[in-house]
C-alpha cells in the first residue's frame, strides 16, 4: 500500500476527523490542526496513527525527523 495522507485515509476508508480522533484518544480540533500541518503530531501519536490506519500513513510521514533512520532500517 503507497503512503497516504490522514486526509486520504479518512476519504477511502469512509471514516471521519471526529471518528480517528475518537480512536486516538484526541480531539477532533488537534487532530485537524495536525492534518493542517499547523501542529505536528508526537512521536507517540505518530505511531497510533499508523497503526490505527493500517500502516496507510506511516509515522515517518508524520514526523521524517524522527523516524527517518526507522524507515531506512525497514526498508533494508
Amino acid at each position: 500500500m503507497s503512503e497516504s495522507s490522514i486526509q486520504d485515509w479518512l476519504k477511502s476508508e469512509g471514516r471521519t476527523a471526529i471518528s480517528l480522533a475518537a480512536a486516538l484518544g484526541i480531539s477532533k480540533g488537534h487532530l485537524s490542526h495536525i492534518m493542517a500541518g499547523r501542529f505536528r503530531a508526537s512521536a507517540e501519536l505518530a505511531v497510533k496513527i499508523e497503526r490505527e490506519t493500517g500502516g496507510a500513513v506511516p509515522r515517518v510521514r508524520l514526523r521524517p525527523d524522527l523516524f527517518a533512520d526507522f524507515a531506512k532500517g525497514e526498508a533494508a
